[in-house]
């Protein structure tokens, strides 16, 4: 039996066999699928498997696959939907030709199948390789900045522990001299005085430390509130805003919480608290520094602001982009990564500046469910 007959015959019950395809692959995968969406694919996909006059390398099917493969993995499909409802048509054409249809024919028709799957599995599998390689790439940007933060944290850790060094230290002084004429609420009052600045040297260790944790890209959502974070992230930071003269003031109020990564939040606070730092260095007197918090029926608002010198506005207009700094030691990783992380968490980061402050504000969507005021 010639094949082009038999073909001119089946194209004329081209809905019976997409239908029959859509039932076997929604039996398969429940509920996952829209009706309307599988047949426009499967009316695609019988015309390839059907049009063996043309060669598959220039079948218009050729231009989709890309967009679907990317579309599978925007969405998370698994691989295995694209094998079984390859396979779903060889039993298509199976069950409803099985009368008649040649070995001659179902080989043309089953490799014509075999040509999709292959050109379909390959495309998934570069674009998943590309997905993770850029994945990778995130993570190792987010780490080498939390590495630069740590730099600049280093002189205020060793500034924060040493204070509760040199007061443990006083303590062991006057608790050595009290031995000569022991008095036990003394020595309770001494040996709290120095657990209590041990916890501090602990809670500054710790803080450091959390930095340099991997891979903050994986890390899972959490609801924090907003004013012991932002105190958390300043307390080890304190010590820079006191060596550089920087008067800081808050205004946070108690009840606001964002639903973030956590150690990833803290890093875009420090990164901006440490970036204001960095600009008020370049004037002599009267540094100040603001960091604000509010909301609207719509967002969660959180401002950095300083009254240093004016972003340039060859800087400003790329300056959430990679490598662009004006400091003479930066890397210009900061903000891109800043960018990146607020977008991860359902947030935004822009900035404003003028020769009177500078300021960056950090907005997250109560409609993409990332942000709850406690009520």
């Amino acid at each position: 039996m010639d094949i082009e007959p038999w073909l001119t015959e089946i194209k004329k019950r081209k809905t019976q066999y997409i239908e029959y395809w859509i039932e076997q692959f929604n039996d398969q995968f429940v509920d996952q699928y829209d009706h309307a969406a599988l047949y426009k694919q499967g009316d695609t996909l019988f015309d390839f498997f059907v049009d063996l006059h043309i060669p598959a390398e220039e079948h218009s099917i050729q231009w989709l696959v890309d967009d679907w493969c990317r579309k599978y993995k925007e969405v998370n499909v698994h691989i295995i939907h694209i094998i079984t409802g390859a396979h779903l048509w060889r039993k298509t054409f199976l069950e409803i030709e099985s009368e008649v249809i040649t070995i001659a024919q179902y080989r043309d028709i089953s490799y014509r199948i075999d040509q999709f799957e292959r050109v379909m599995c390959e495309c998934y599998w570069n674009q998943a390789v590309s997905a993770m390689r850029e994945k990778d790439q995130a993570i190792h940007a987010l780490h080498d900045d939390r590495i630069n933060l740590i730099g600049k944290m280093a002189a205020s850790m060793a500034h924060e522990i040493r204070n509760p060094l040199t007061a443990i230290k006083g303590f062991l002084k006057l608790l050595s001299s009290s031995l000569r004429y022991p008095d036990p609420t003394k020595f309770q009052t001494y040996i709290g005085y120095i657990e209590n600045e041990c916890n501090n040297i602990h809670m500054q260790v710790t803080g450091f430390l959390s930095f340099s944790k991997r891979p903050i890209m994986e890390e899972e959502m959490a609801v924090l509130p907003i004013k012991p974070t932002l105190e958390y992230s300043l307390s080890l930071l304190n010590p820079r805003l006191i060596n550089e003269n920087v008067e800081l003031t808050v205004s946070v109020p108690s009840g606001l919480f964002v639903k973030v990564q956590k150690l990833a939040f803290q890093q875009v606070l420090s990164n901006l608290i440490n970036n204001g730092i960095d600009a008020l260095s370049e004037i002599k007197y009267n540094k100040k520094m603001h960091i604000s918090c509010f909301e609207d029926q719509e967002t969660v608002h959180i401002h950095v602001s300083n009254n240093g010198p004016r972003i340039p506005e060859e800087i400003s207009r790329t300056i959430f982009a990679p490598f662009v700094t004006n400091k003479a030691d930066g890397t210009g990783l900061g903000l891109a990564i800043c960018k990146q992380i607020m977008s991860k968490n359902n947030g935004d980061i822009s900035f404003t500046s003028n020769e009177f402050a500078t300021t960056f504000m950090l907005t997250f969507q109560k409609n993409a469910s990332s942000a709850i005021t406690n009520t």
